[in-house]
């Protein structure tokens, strides 16, 4: 997958009030805090948080649709509705955002899964990232078959090993989602299986062409995802969210940045991130566009009719301006913005 970055002009200076590099910051913050200091004066309050001004904002986000779909609507809104610079980055797996995010590469990570999938990420980078949002809720992970299919139960595939050719077709390589079914087969004694690692959207191809010619398939998935919606589909049996312990209770899905995040960025920016949250029917419909094969072309455009379609929903996503902040329809017009 690329990973670009393109150049971005700094942030434009404020009289008196110019944002210090990250690493300058981190460094007086800590000479304060030594110092028993209160951090106050510009741009500051009185609890000692001091509201930034940065401009530029780069989302780094892995190549799953939900999160790819996601991430162009939060680019429309920070552009048009908020005044951000934004750059996108998509990666292969979770491993590099983390690192990207933690190694001051880009500023935030926008699809993290935890308790589970997302864990061995989340330990190893925990002390250097900070959750700024939830925006899902309830996820399930799994083995997932065809509804038709003759398998009932993850124990029924050492019965249909040969049918299936002895594969499971996972995603990327590393990818939680793939140990977790290793651990799930050895946890059964379900042997002569090889878990085929090579991306969700190879997986999916896969389960169409299985799906057109009614072949049997069984492929690692969650939810949500559009296939879903495309395809009838359910889990295994034993090999779910809820009734397996590999696989564990439902999620929820945050974002994660940098320690300094609430510091280098305006509160309204800092709330828009706390405010982000997706049901599954709106998640659905956002999604549609953005799976493969689909003839949307211009991705950011199907972001800003997403926009234009949930109004309401989105207008609680972004704040109002601080000079408007009791005019009741605010939030509204600034959610529009992103709309036009």
């Amino acid at each position: 997958m690329p990973y670009p970055h393109p150049p971005h002009s700094p942030p434009p200076a404020r009289a008196m009030c110019t944002p210090p590099p990250r690493n300058v910051l981190a460094a007086f913050l800590a000479v304060l805090l030594l110092a028993g200091g209160v951090l106050t004066g510009c741009g500051g309050s009185a609890s000692g948080v001091t509201q930034g001004n940065e401009k530029n904002i780069h989302l780094v986000y892995v190549n799953w649709v939900e999160g790819v779909a996601l991430a162009h609507v939060m680019d429309a809104l920070l552009t048009d509705s908020l005044g951000m610079e934004v750059e996108r980055t998509e990666v292969t797996g979770a491993g590099l955002a983390f690192s990207s995010v933690a190694g001051d590469d880009a500023d935030v990570f926008t699809e993290v899964w935890l308790p589970t999938t997302h864990r061995s990420g989340w330990q190893k980078y925990k002390s250097e990232l900070t959750k700024v949002g939830q925006w899902y809720d309830s996820t399930s992970v799994g083995l997932v078959v065809p509804a038709g299919s003759k398998l009932q139960s993850v124990k029924d595939l050492s019965k249909h090993r040969d049918e299936l050719g002895g594969e499971i077709h996972g995603i990327e390589s590393g990818a939680a989602v793939n140990q977790q079914a290793r651990q799930v087969l050895k946890n059964n004694d379900i042997s002569g299986f090889d878990l085929i690692a090579s991306s969700g959207p190879a997986a999916w191809s896969a389960l169409q062409s299985a799906s057109q010619a009614d072949d049997p398939i069984v492929v690692t998935g969650w939810k949500p995802h559009w296939k879903w919606g495309r395809y009838d589909l359910r889990y295994l049996e034993g090999a779910q969210t809820g009734q397996s312990p590999v696989f564990g209770k439902p999620e929820q899905v945050v974002m994660v940045a940098d320690t300094s995040f609430a510091n280098r960025y305006s509160e309204r920016v800092v709330q828009f991130f706390d405010n982000v949250n997706v049901g599954d029917e709106a998640l659905e419909s956002l999604m549609e566009p953005f799976r493969p094969n689909s003839d949307v072309t211009d991705q950011m455009g199907a972001a800003r009719e997403w926009i234009r379609n949930h109004r309401q929903l989105v207008a609680g996503w972004v704040p109002p301006p601080d000079s408007v902040q009791e005019d009741g329809g605010a939030a509204q017009g600034s959610a529009q913005t992103a709309a036009r």
